[in-house]
């Protein structure tokens, strides 16, 4: 069984709308990045997805990219992506499920967890762009 297999069989149950958030775009996000790590979140009103990407992924020191309506640095491009999985509880509510994907297993986790493993990203990633870590502290 692949990952998003394993994703869909936990996440199918609770979803009562938005189903191709599920059966679709993250099916294909999963498929298009099979080791990468994830954290993944489904309501009942569907799910979302946040890849940790290795630090040499993101935009070089100083460049500028855009991301939704702006123009981004890599800094700001981690903080904002990272800073869904802080607001994840309110945007569910009911803290319905979360799951960890470490590039090698899927685990189902709390809320609180998440906010942990972000954190240990957002750490791990400004370690490496710094020079302290290795660039490539995710898997893929």
């Amino acid at each position: 069984m692949n990952i998003y297999e394993e994703v869909k069989i936990k996440s199918d149950p609770f979803l009562k709308a938005y189903r191709d958030d599920l059966l679709v775009h993250d099916k294909r996000a999963i498929g298009d990045n099979p080791t990468t790590p994830f954290l993944h979140f489904t309501g009942e009103t569907g799910t979302h997805i946040v890849f940790l990407n290795r630090a040499d992924k993101y935009p070089k020191d100083g460049e500028v990219v855009k991301y939704l309506f702006s123009y981004v640095n890599r800094e700001t491009l981690l903080e904002e992506e990272l800073s869904i999985v802080k607001g994840m509880d309110k945007r569910y509510g009911r803290g319905d499920l979360a799951l960890h994907y470490d590039g090698r297993k899927l685990e189902e986790i709390s809320y609180r967890q998440a906010e942990a493993v972000a954190d240990e990203y957002i750490r791990k990633t400004r370690q490496a762009w710094n020079g302290g870590g290795h660039e490539s502290h995710n898997r893929d």
